[in-house]
This record gives structure tokens, sequence and C-alpha cells, in this order.
């Protein structure tokens, strides 16, 4: 396991933020029947069609700076899907061939997800989990991400099980070594698949390098990488208006980053934040595929 120390040591100056880059079996969870059992369900997720709606509008921006003002107006609906890809056509016909080339590569499907989220609490070493509906889900962030998503749920043998328990509870632990006071977590759960085909990349982190806006985080918790290269996983300290980069692995099957996110700052000193590279198809005509599970964990009591 690599922690922060680790890299304290690699930068010669101390980083006191919490950093955690392990793997299952660190947490004595069996990675092989984990990863067997998870890698077939992630064929169930659903279309995030909020990340091409959000891409074919930063490429119009990006095409008609003079009409930012007006691409804004209608931002938000397109996003939420209220008005269909009618209302961008004012911007689209002015396109040139290969514009619209690059405008129909946006509306392609690079990302497919699901989500969850659990109320976990520990009392006299006993363990209470508990599953709960979010009508929609946000982040506590300053770019589209922070505008409410209803993602599908996910299916009851992808997170009502015994090993999704276990991680929840070894997550836990984590925690609590950090802060030993703590009695109850939430986890808002996030299945995620990035596909990548031909020249279309899939964007990780289309955002950049960010937050997400929970106490804790674990960015990915890998569970298959299917033809692909890239998907590096970078971690960042905000030091003023630069941000230097700390750590950074291609994590593999079974491996994850668990790190403070949001507001760790002011508890230990170092403002974290991370970055996912694109990932690019090895053989470009067959598709390539990396899935995580990333879990956003916030201390409610």
């Amino acid at each position: 396991m690599i922690t922060e120390q680790h890299i304290s040591e690699t930068h010669k100056r101390e980083i006191k933020s919490p950093i955690r880059i392990a793997s299952l079996s660190d947490l004595n969870i069996n990675k092989e029947i984990f990863i067997g059992y998870f890698q077939p369900l992630f064929e169930n997720l659903e279309d995030d069609l909020y990340l091409v709606r959000e891409n074919q509008i930063a490429f119009l921006k990006a095409t008609f700076p003079e009409d930012i003002k007006e691409i804004e107006e209608i931002h938000q609906a397109y996003f939420h899907g209220k008005v269909d890809e009618k209302i961008l056509t004012q911007w689209t016909f002015k396109l040139t061939m290969s514009q619209m080339d690059f405008f129909k590569q946006k509306g392609i499907v690079t990302r497919q997800r699901s989500v969850a989220a659990f109320i976990v609490e520990k009392e006299a070493n006993n363990y209470h989990i508990e599953r709960v509906l979010d009508g929609g889900f946000s982040q506590n962030v300053d770019d589209f991400r922070s505008w409410q998503r209803v993602f599908k749920q996910a299916d009851k043998e992808m997170v009502e099980h015994d090993l999704f328990y276990e991680l929840l509870q070894k997550v836990y632990e984590l925690v609590a070594i950090i802060h030993t006071e703590i009695k109850k977590l939430k986890f808002s759960v996030h299945f995620m698949r990035t596909l990548t085909q031909g020249t279309i990349q899939g964007e990780n982190s289309p955002e950049g390098v960010h937050e997400d806006g929970a106490q804790y985080i674990i960015s990915a918790l890998v569970i298959n990488r299917k033809n692909i290269t890239g998907g590096e996983t970078q971690i960042f300290e905000k030091i003023g208006d630069t941000k230097e980069l700390l750590f950074k692995k291609e994590l593999n099957l079974g491996e994850f980053a668990f790190q403070a996110d949001t507001g760790e700052e002011k508890i230990f000193g170092n403002d974290l934040w991370h970055y996912v590279t694109p990932i690019q198809p090895k053989n470009k005509a067959e598709l390539g595929v990396r899935d995580i599970i990333g879990l956003d964990i916030e201390i409610l009591r």
C-alpha cells in the first residue's frame, strides 16, 4: 500500500492529507472472486447521455465563442434532456463538413453508469448497512456536475450482496483509521464503464483535474481493462493557482485510489485533486473498455 508518507519521501516535503493506493488484497478481500463476480455485471449499465450532451455543448462553445452567452442560455435545459438536439440547429447548420464530423463524434456514447447509495453504521463491532434511494445525484463542485443528474439505480445483484457489503465495511475501516471517532458514513457508489473505439477516445475525467465534492473518495477501483492504453490515475496538490502532480499510476485489476477530496486542506493542510487520463484502444478495430467502481464518502457521525 502506498500512502501519503511514501509520497512525502518522494517529494521531500510533508504531505498530510490521506492517500491510499492499494489493492483488494490489502483489504483482505479475495481479488479473483471479487473481480470474477463483478465483471459480467457491468454489461447492465445505462448510457450516460448527460456526458454526450455536455460534450456537444462544449464543442459548440469552442467553435462559436461569439455565441457563448446564447449557447449558455439553453445549456442546462439541453443537458437535462428537456429540449432535443433541434435547439442546436442554429449552430450546427453553420458547421463545415469536418466540424460536423467532430460534432457527430461528440454524440457517441463513451460512458455508461449506474448508481447506489448506502448508510453504513457501526455499533459495538457490528455493522448495519442500509441502502437508500436518492432521487438524483449532484456534486458540490463549480462545473456541470453540480446540476442534478438521475442515473439508473444499480441492480440488486450488484450491490445487495455479501461481496459488496464486505467492500463497504473495509473502506469504512480505512476511514476509521483516520477518524477513530466515526460511527456512521454515507457511500455514494458509481459503477462506470468508459468506452473507446477507432479514433474515439474514452474520457474518464472530461472535467479535467478536479475534486468530487466529498470528504473522501475512491476515485477508481478497477474491475476491468480490455483492449486499452491510458487510464492513468493522477493525484495533484493545489497550491495557489497551480496544481502539482504528486502521484501517478495506471491501476491494475483490483487496485484502487483512496484519497481525501474536498475541505481536507482545512484539516490536514494539503488540497488534493485528481484526474484520470483518457483511454484509447490498442486494436482500433475493436472496442476498448475500462470498468471501475467509484465511491464518494461522507462522515455523518
